[in-house]
């Protein structure tokens, strides 16, 4: 009887933990809706001030080619959202490796930075275009509760242990999560473009 009470108890203790654990987890799932409806909107304002002034600025070649790359990469941006929120963030990888789909996303992302960072000699600009769309390997902090820093310089150092981009940002997180991610992303691509374009045409 005795012991009967025990497996009862201990029992009911890990019901206990397993429901807050579940609880917890569906608050998080909740924010991040949160977030991916709130960058939605957002978006959807930066997107139409931006169509604004590209039409009081079609005769800038430099503004039309810089809204024509944003906008691929947009796009392709979406059909990953669609991927994702279909078959979760594993569509990049392949076991322990990038897939093509991976792959994929990583080249696109850098020969959009690349492109990008032609139409302007604002080094401030160019850093901030790094911050957001470089895809380097993060460097894993030693002390485990700290946060890592995004690896702009793309510099390694050799005792120093690395994940992959796409392994840090999306590798294990749900759908939701890597969603409201990639939602963010193209919050700060849009508030990139609406900066070059005010400034460009000026």
């Amino acid at each position: 009887m005795k012991y009967l009470i025990i497996l009862t108890s201990i029992m009911f203790i890990s019901c206990e933990t397993g429901n807050k654990n579940a609880k917890t987890e569906s608050q998080y799932e909740s924010t991040y809706r949160i977030i991916i409806k709130e960058n939605d909107k957002y978006n959807s304002y930066l997107l139409e001030n931006i169509k604004t002034k590209i039409n009081e600025n079609s005769k800038k070649p430099n503004i039309v080619l810089y809204d024509s790359l944003t906008n691929e990469y947009l796009n392709y941006l979406s059909k990953i959202e669609t991927e994702i929120n279909k078959n979760g963030s594993e569509i990049f990888f392949d076991g322990d490796n990038y897939s093509a789909k991976g792959k994929e996303y990583e080249n696109k992302t850098k020969s959009y930075k690349t492109e990008i960072e032609k139409f302007t000699s604002s080094i401030n600009f160019k850093k901030r275009i790094n911050l957001v769309l470089n895809t380097n390997s993060i460097q894993i902090p030693d002390n485990p509760t700290t946060i890592a820093e995004n690896n702009e310089d793309g510099k390694t150092i050799a005792d120093k242990v690395y994940v992959f981009y796409l392994d840090y940002y999306f590798r294990g997180y749900s759908k939701t999560q890597s969603l409201a991610f990639i939602k963010n992303k193209k919050r700060s691509i849009l508030e990139l473009e609406n900066e070059f374009i005010l400034n460009s045409g000026k």
